[in-house]
């Protein structure tokens, strides 16, 4: 994964709209999806999904 620092890499976003942030190679496709904090905090401590998170509704990509 290429990282670049945040400042820069915000100001070349699009400033409206819905867009998706990825990378991608030859072998993968790399997608950023942000989740409320409580949510990646859960997963962080344990290793996977669950408290706050819903396996009930889809996230389209």
């Amino acid at each position: 994964m290429k990282l670049k620092n945040y400042k820069e890499q915000h100001a070349i976003w699009p400033q409206s709209g819905r867009h998706i942030l990825a990378q991608f190679d030859d072998e993968s496709i790399i997608v950023y999806q942000a989740f409320r904090p409580e949510i990646a905090e859960y997963a962080l401590k344990n290793q996977a999904f669950g408290g706050a998170y819903s396996f009930t509704r889809m996230s389209w990509v």
